[in-house]
């Protein structure tokens, strides 16, 4: 049996990174949701309330995962013998918290503006901070979503993926602001609902990636894995093959047959060339545990 663990894929430049790109992201989102908040209430406006409460659950998404990276670069020890990369994991989850606490305020405040016959106050500066708020989600999300790629981080992805969402909703938002100034102020409660709505499905969407993780999904397809295995000169066949973590901390297990006459000490080595070798075509792997056996009668 071969095993061991990959030292410095997880490097603290890695998370410093990760780290960064966090903290450039929580300022504009922080910029960002304190504009919409003081328009919002200056003006009346539920629609552009409620978008305020989308960013500041961006913002709160961001100190969620500053916390999650701290705890999660932390190398293995006696209690975590696979180290505390989950705790990203549970940050990225921690964000679905947020958003259905959104969810729930927003809801509430656009079931309030129904029964108020005081229409919110619209004008060109309200156009022009939206429009500003805008340009600056584009931006993040194009910048977190491009960091997020390039180190392989799943938090940075789902945040990324959170503030796409404040995007569509801005957008929604300016369009509901044109109607109320075109004399229709019923689609400001109706654009709140239509927000809370979004953040739901972005909600869904980031608990679905984040519970596969730690539900042990799949990670790398198992017809790769065999072809890499096969590859190796004198390997008979392999199964029972698992991997399990996130895009950039997998950790893989299976079976390996080798000749049933090989002697022990040389089917050893070949189980190191057969880690070295999937190791190599897939970097994300972090630690592989190859059984030795036999392949069956048949």
């Amino acid at each position: 049996m071969a095993d061991g663990a990959r030292e410095g894929v997880l490097t603290p430049p890695r998370h410093e990174a990760v780290s960064r790109v966090l903290g450039r992201v929580l300022v504009f989102n922080l910029a960002v949701a304190i504009a919409k908040l003081v328009l919002g209430y200056a003006t009346g406006a539920v629609s552009v309330v409620s978008d305020g409460y989308h960013s500041i659950a961006d913002s709160a998404s961001n100190v969620i995962g500053l916390i999650g990276l701290r705890y999660s670069r932390k190398p293995p020890d006696v209690d975590h013998p696979y180290g505390h990369r989950k705790f990203e994991t549970l940050a990225a989850g921690g964000i679905f918290v947020f958003l259905l606490l959104a969810v729930v305020e927003i809801g509430r405040t656009a079931l309030k503006r129904f029964g108020s016959a005081e229409p919110p106050h619209v004008t060109w500066i309200s156009f022009a901070v939206m429009l500003v708020t805008l340009g600056i989600n584009l931006l993040v999300v194009r910048y977190e979503a491009g960091a997020g790629r390039r180190l392989n981080s799943e938090l940075l992805l789902a945040d990324a993926t959170h503030t796409r969402s404040d995007v569509f909703a801005t957008i929604g938002v300016l369009f509901s602001l044109l109607v109320v100034w075109l004399g229709h102020p019923l689609f400001d409660p109706l654009a709140g609902i239509a927000v809370a709505i979004l953040i739901g499905h972005t909600s869904y969407e980031i608990a679905r990636d984040t519970t596969g993780i730690l539900a042990d999904r799949v990670v790398i397809d198992e017809e790769q894995i065999r072809d890499a295995v096969m590859g190796v000169a004198g390997v008979l066949g392999c199964h029972h093959i698992r991997t399990r973590g996130s895009l950039d901390h997998v950790f893989l297990d299976l079976h390996v047959w080798l000749p049933a006459d090989a002697p022990l000490r040389d089917a050893h080595q070949l189980s190191h060339v057969v880690k070295d070798r999937l190791m190599e075509r897939f970097p994300q792997i972090v630690d592989a545990i190859i059984h030795i056996e036999p392949p069956p009668p048949d």
